[in-house]
């Protein structure tokens, strides 16, 4: 069997140990804040907390797409090994990346005589994690004459509908901004300090599932939802863009809640951190 390449995009805030251990390639994206231009793939620390420093001090941050012959120029070198691809990418209903990524592999597949698979997990940030390590999981129960490629392309898309992701914000203006809300739901939202719980709907748009006045509030519903995980998947990961104590906060209130529960504590990258702006935070877990 051909050999198996992970590449996942800048979206999808992999922590660094986790790219190292599984040798997940990495397509990076445009961004810019203020007068500084650059291209993210990942951030140390000190990056992140002057990235986030200069959003709250009122710099404008904005991102672009991958673009067609970004994903090609990433994806041609392994295909002309021989390699099959598995790419993860932000969700279809989000922005034309997963397209564009999606387009690219599947004409340079066809160009090499290899496979090209880019599941639509339909979910956002890392929660793209919890899809990789399904692909592990499946590839490890495979034997030497087992098709784990094939595999994989099958039983992933039954998987990936079980993941569930709940977000808050800290400032409205970062998704007003975006186009999530009205003018006037910004307003009067922030004269009430009225925080959306966000999460993605059946076709991957970001959709508010319901409002709590104030951000403990927010924060402990959140923390509520871990009680439909799934007893098999312990692990949840909760992501935060810049608010490393509400982060703790929010780990103590999800074991009040799930006792058995291996939480994981990740920073939200430029990228997403961008279109929400600092103080997001949020968490995904397997449900049942």
């Amino acid at each position: 069997m051909k050999k198996i390449v992970y590449f996942a995009d800048a979206t999808c805030d992999l922590p660094a140990s986790f790219v190292k251990q599984h040798n997940i390639q990495t397509i990076g994206l445009r961004y810019s804040i203020g007068d500084q231009e650059g291209w993210f793939t990942s951030a140390d620390q000190a990056q992140l907390d002057e990235f986030y420093a200069r959003m709250r001090k009122g710099d404008t941050a904005s991102t672009s797409l991958v673009l067609y012959d970004d994903a090609a120029q990433a994806f041609e070198p392994f295909f002309k090994q021989g390699c099959d691809i598995i790419h993860f990418g932000l969700s279809s209903g989000l922005a034309k990346t997963y397209e564009n990524a999606l387009h690219a592999g599947i004409d340079l597949a066809a160009k090499y005589g290899c496979r090209f698979f880019a599941p639509d997990t339909k979910c956002v940030s890392a929660m793209a994690l919890i899809a990789l390590q399904k692909c592990f999981e499946i590839q490890s129960q495979c034997g030497k004459d087992d098709d784990a490629f094939a595999k994989i392309e099958t039983e992933l898309p039954l998987f990936y509908p079980t993941i569930q992701a709940y977000f808050t914000v800290e400032d409205l203006k970062y998704l007003k901004r975006s186009g999530r809300l009205s003018g006037a739901a910004t307003f009067f939202g922030s004269l009430l300090s009225v925080k959306p719980i966000v999460t993605t709907d059946k076709d991957g748009k970001l959709a508010t599932l319901t409002k709590k006045t104030g951000r403990l509030a927010s924060m402990q519903f959140i923390a509520n939802q871990t009680s439909k995980r799934n007893p098999d998947f312990p692990e949840v990961f909760i992501i935060h863009a810049d608010c490393p104590a509400d982060a703790k906060a929010l780990e103590k209130k999800v074991h009040e809640v799930d006792i058995g529960a291996k939480t994981v504590i990740l920073n939200m990258g430029f990228i997403i951190g961008t279109h929400t702006g600092p103080g997001t935070i949020g968490l995904g877990f397997v449900g049942r």
